[in-house]
């Protein structure tokens, strides 16, 4: 038998990373997009910036600027 994947999506605030995460807590592998993909930028230029300093890695991750 396959490895099955699957894509959970929907808008913001709508439990998406908590249902990633409790299918981790019961042993499945979760690549978690907003975590593992953000990627710090200069939206006029491109250019990589150094991710911003925060206390949790939900204060780090900022999809506008």
């Amino acid at each position: 038998m396959g490895v099955r994947n699957y894509l959970i999506e929907g808008g913001s605030g709508t439990g998406k990373t908590t249902v990633a995460e409790e299918l981790e807590r019961r042993g499945y592998h979760v690549v978690h997009g907003d975590r593992r993909f953000a990627y710090y930028g200069d939206p006029d230029t491109g250019e990589s910036m150094r991710a911003p300093p925060s206390d949790n890695e939900e204060e780090a991750i900022r999809w506008g600027y």
